[in-house]
């Protein structure tokens, strides 16, 4: 009877670890494949490609006569360290990257905070048009000076919003 932690391992080196690898070696950057489904994508993709790879990989040992279950084991694992390690190198896995002090940011990362902050911006002059109606509509109003306060204000941090989008645009087309 085969040990319960075997066959998992057995699962997971010949239907997940060899194609997610190399999907990772393909395309290294986070949000190449899709913006927001990304991991998924490569989760399917891998487990395709794991399939394809031991297929393959069956069929070559097989035409060499070696087709045994530790020339199978050692040729899976070290096209996975293969694939890992030229993935690695091309910009991929960027948790250990950050981890070992070689990656700062992210790129998805920046995107995405760069979408957070138009959308905060969209939302400041939404409200400084409403101040300014407000305004014109009641310029003898005693809450003038408190609206025009606040419009001020609302101007200020557009303007920081600017430049913190500027910046974060710059680094992103950069990379």
């Amino acid at each position: 009877m085969s040990n319960p932690l075997q066959v998992l391992a057995a699962i997971i080196v010949l239907f997940f670890l060899p194609g997610y690898t190399l999907i990772n070696m393909l395309f290294p950057k986070r949000g190449e494949l899709d913006l927001e489904y990304d991991q998924l994508y490569r989760i399917g993709l891998g487990m395709g490609m794991s399939i394809v790879i031991a297929i393959l990989t069956g069929y070559v040992l097989g035409y060499l006569a070696l087709f045994y279950a530790e020339y199978i084991w050692f040729s899976l694992i070290n096209l996975s360290v293969i694939f890992f390690i030229a993935g690695f190198v091309r910009g991929g896995y960027p948790t250990i990257r950050k981890l070992l002090g070689l990656e700062k940011e992210d790129k998805y990362d920046r995107i995405i905070m760069l979408e957070e902050l138009l959308k905060e911006r969209k939302k400041l002059v939404k409200k400084l048009g409403e101040l300014e109606r407000l305004i014109r509509i009641n310029p003898r109003s005693k809450n003038r000076e408190r609206w025009e306060e606040e419009r001020i204000n609302i101007l200020k941090e557009i303007k920081k919003m600017d430049e913190k989008i500027d910046s974060i645009k710059g680094v992103v087309d950069e990379v």
